[in-house]
């Protein structure tokens, strides 16, 4: 009965661990809202909170199983009680563990994940996008009249066809939901967007996605 009451000691420290690696909830993933013209509100918002209802969790079974193996350890070896009267008293012990890991739970980890708030202008970032146009600035005043500038290309947008077309801003496509969804895009620090070209959002700010390239990010990882 020891090696058994050991095993459950040492699977309620592994759960446990899990559980502070892994979060006390794992609800589903909540999925990016799809762009759209409307800006985004840059004022962060709070959280909704999620229903919560009583269910077996990870860190109910870790308290149980940590004091319930525990304290049956203790009592096979250093008691002359027999096996019936160790498990029940383990057991009782683990019932009591189990409550405490629950209040801590209520107490604690539920209020602070109410509490968190949301940055919406970093919802979708990290999310990979592909440049579709770019608006390619125009010569500066007096440097040729407007006939030369558009024989030079200098100027307006280019399109989807013009592949290796720069500019600083432009229109990105990227997928969300399953759904192909386009909005405006801004280099971030100066970065060129290349038609055809990935790029990274970093933020969207009043509509518009803050973007680098992806060859840049990948050279930082």
């Amino acid at each position: 009965m020891a090696y058994a009451f050991l095993g459950a000691f040492v699977l309620g420290l592994l759960l446990g661990v899990r559980a502070m690696f892994n979060g006390i909830e794992r609800p589903a993933r909540a999925r990016p809202p799809a762009p759209s013209a409307t800006p985004v509100s840059t004022t962060p918002t709070t959280a909704a909170a999620p229903a919560h209802r009583f269910a077996i969790n990870v860190p109910m079974v870790a308290g149980f199983a940590t004091v319930f193996g525990a304290t049956g350890y203790l009592l096979a070896r250093y008691s002359r009680l027999g096996p019936g009267a160790d498990v029940g008293i383990a057991g009782a012990a683990g019932a009591a563990g189990a409550a405490g890991a629950l209040t801590l739970v209520a107490a604690w980890a539920i209020p602070a994940a109410r509490a968190e708030v949301i940055d919406e202008r970093y919802v979708l970032q990290g999310a990979l996008a592909r440049v579709r146009t770019v608006s390619r600035e125009g010569p500066a005043r007096g440097e040729g009249s407007a006939a030369e500038a558009g024989a030079a290309g200098g100027g307006g947008e280019v399109g989807e066809g013009a592949e290796g077309g720069e500019g600083a801003e432009g229109e990105i496509e990227l997928q969300v939901d399953g759904v192909s969804r386009r909005m405006p895009a801004r280099g971030l620090d100066g970065a060129r967007l290349v038609v055809g070209g990935e790029v990274v959002i970093e933020r969207v700010e009043d509509g518009v996605a803050y973007v680098e390239p992806w060859a840049r990010v990948e050279a930082r990882l």
